[in-house]
């Protein structure tokens, strides 16, 4: 199967949570939790089949190693995670916690074969300049088995403080964890190929002294809530906020070029989003009393790194990334970076100013409105995406 047509068959999940989402946008207010249905169905289901997609491509190509020898386990490891997310949804709206139990299991599984697959890869290849950047997806992927495992727990109904503590250091682990580092780790590389520029030795260099503190932090994040100790989950989101200015540093520059593209102007609104909410969420760190205000105070922050963060570098990644894997030659990639680029400033407002309306959440009629501008940019989006032409078969 050739290159292209692989990363079309690869990349169906993905659109189909987004739809799903859309749907679903109206009763989000209006359910038991609000940011339930926006978490697992983003995040879980299409922002980490996105993130499984890529990770394995930017693991091969950087290790200059042939990716169909990893088609076959890749397809297991993706069934069980779609299997494991239907099941942990059905399993919620049905209220049945068997089901959740069992589809946590499923996705703790695939993440773990994620992560070995990504090592036995790296571990086989020869020595080469982005040899390191795979330990970033090796390590996301582990934080995912922890947020798994502690979904598993929350599943079934545990009340009191306790509840609140698994909770937070279950989305500590998936967000800032899982789409954290897997984010840091390919920014490194993919913004000025983006810009089509050389990777600067400054950005490499920082990109990979800021890892260890990535993964200092989302530990103490999750040890702070796990030993009843909110000053020092406050202190490592400080920490986690800092490692992540200190590997987008050099590249802050680029803000002041003119003529952005969509990929480049999305990567950094999502950016904004994610130092944002981190500090936000170190402030109710501090200043709340309980972990269960904190989390209640946290149910905007949700939006904010769900729809802010990753599902706005999702879209600007995809838009650069999916012209080039179609290929078809200079002509061809022109055109569809072309089509990419339309309605690029509409696209980033509505999303944002949405997304601005989604979080004040004055009243029901403005919620919603938010979330029609939302889910308008969305379907603008997957339209583009949708309507990018592959090469054509020789």
């Amino acid at each position: 199967m050739r290159r292209d047509t692989w990363h079309r068959y690869a990349h169906i999940p993905t659109p189909i949570y987004l739809l799903s989402l859309i749907i679903a946008m109206p009763w989000i207010r209006q359910s038991s939790d609000p940011k339930w249905i926006l978490v697992h169905l983003l995040l879980l289901g299409a922002i980490t089949n996105l993130i499984f997609v890529w990770s394995s491509h930017f693991t091969f190509t950087m290790l200059r190693l042939p990716a169909t020898s990893d088609r076959k386990p890749y397809l297991v490891r993706v069934i069980f995670l779609n299997v494991g997310v239907v099941l942990i949804i059905t399993g919620k709206i049905q209220e049945i916690k068997f089901l959740m139990v069992l589809g946590a299991v499923l996705v703790v599984i695939s993440a773990s074969l994620h992560a070995q697959s990504l090592f036995k890869h790296m571990s086989k290849a020869l020595p080469s300049r982005f040899k390191r950047i795979p330990r970033f997806y090796i390590v996301s992927a582990l934080f995912l088995v922890l947020g798994g495992t502690l979904g598993g727990f929350l599943s079934q109904g545990l009340k009191g403080e306790t509840q609140y503590q698994l909770l937070f250091a279950h989305y500590s682990a998936n967000i800032f964890g899982w789409i954290g580092i897997t984010v840091a780790g390919t920014l490194i590389t993919l913004i000025p190929t983006m810009l089509r520029t050389q990777l600067p030795v400054l950005a490499e260099r920082r990109g990979y002294k800021s890892f260890p503190w990535l993964v200092l932090s989302t530990l103490l994040m999750m040890s702070g809530a796990l030993s009843d100790r909110r000053m020092l989950s406050a202190g490592a989101v400080l920490m986690f906020m800092g490692a992540w200015l200190y590997l987008l540093s050099p590249h802050f520059s680029l803000l002041l070029k003119r003529n952005n593209p969509f990929s480049i102007l999305s990567t950094f609104s999502s950016n904004a989003w994610l130092l944002i909410s981190a500090l936000s969420l170190a402030i109710d760190l501090i200043t709340e009393s309980t972990w269960k205000v904190v989390n209640h105070r946290a149910e905007s922050l949700i939006f904010m790194l769900g729809i802010g963060f990753a599902l706005q570098i999702g879209l600007g990644a995809l838009s650069y990334l999916i012209p080039v894997v179609l290929g078809g030659g200079p002509e061809n990639a022109r055109m569809n970076v072309a089509v990419s680029e339309r309605f690029k400033s509409l696209r980033l407002i509505f999303l944002n100013v949405g997304l601005f309306l989604l979080i004040t959440n004055l009243s029901r009629s403005i919620f919603l409105f938010g979330g029609a501008l939302i889910a308008l940019s969305l379907m603008v989006n997957l339209l583009l995406l949708g309507s990018l032409r592959p090469a054509k078969r020789s």
